[in-house]
């Protein structure tokens, strides 16, 4: 399961009315180590075939008491939820308290086409503020969840994507090859935005005297595969300027790289990695 970070930024007014402020998240790749999936994951390929309920049914529960708002809940969601948790639904005393996680639960069902790791799982629960993840009718996704008491949980932080966005094709790469007993070598990928990809910008990669260098493809996609355990630099330039990041791969499987300009080239990415020289580097 990706080590995750995620910082909600809405206000709850704003969950329907499309002006969220956004989701902040951090997550690890699938490809690094530090991501093996765990037992209490699910990790699939699947179809949805339902979101339940919709946001306008949800958007709805705004005008309800705090007495109907329990009652709905608990009538919605029986069988989903924990003695303890059921329990403290009953004793909440104030609205906001229970509104945020159990009010605005969605439910989505998959056909699940693939399994890659942890338990076969044919739902998972969501949220609809801007830290959960918006699932389309009939659209295919790689889903990746964890056990949240008698559920599995996703959301915009977990690496859950459409299958076929690069996101998710670069994960599926390395779920394929752990399956398959083979896992990947070390690597360093990413990908400049298309607005900043030019023909002579140049992604390079050190490591002591050895250098190898590509031009990003069309889509800013780059790749270097098949590396070792060890500390490379990574730098991204062109005629406006050059930025650099030191990338230790003896601590992590591989490194997603998010590179972009503003005065000149900065390097981001994850899993995040702190320089000694540099703590405050994203």
């Amino acid at each position: 399961m990706p080590i995750n970070s995620c910082i909600s930024m809405v206000y709850l007014y704003a969950v329907f009315s499309g002006s969220a402020f956004g989701c902040f998240c951090f997550s690890t790749p699938m490809c690094s180590s530090a991501a093996t999936p765990a037992d209490s994951s699910a990790v699939f390929v699947g179809r949805v075939t339902e979101v339940w309920p919709t946001r306008e049914a949800l958007a709805k529960q705004q005008r309800l008491s705090h007495l109907q708002l329990k009652q709905l809940i608990l009538q919605r969601w029986r069988g989903a939820f924990s003695a303890q948790e059921e329990q403290y639904i009953r004793a909440s005393s104030e609205w906001d308290k229970i509104e945020f996680r159990y009010a605005y639960m969605q439910r989505i069902r998959f056909v699940v086409s693939e399994l890659l790791a942890g338990t076969q799982v044919h739902e998972v629960f969501t949220d609809s503020s801007s830290c959960g993840y918006r699932f389309e009718l009939n659209h295919v996704y790689l889903v990746n969840s964890s056990r949240d008491g008698l559920r599995y949980r996703t959301g915009a932080c977990s690496r859950t994507a459409p299958a076929e966005s690069e996101e998710a094709v670069e994960d599926l790469k390395a779920l394929h090859a752990r399956k398959s007993g083979t896992p990947l070598s070390p690597r360093i990928y990413g990908r400049i935005l298309p607005s900043e990809v030019r023909p002579d910008v140049l992604v390079r990669l050190t490591r002591d005297q050895d250098e190898d260098w590509v031009h990003p493809g069309a889509g800013g996609g780059f790749s270097f595969d098949g590396l070792e355990k060890a500390q490379y630099r990574l730098q991204i330039q062109d005629e406006r300027g050059t930025g650099e990041r030191l990338i230790d791969l003896a601590r992590v499987g591989c490194f997603e790289a998010i590179p972009w300009f503003s005065d000149s080239w900065h390097v981001a990415g994850s899993p995040v990695l702190v320089e000694p020289s540099s703590p405050q580097v994203p």
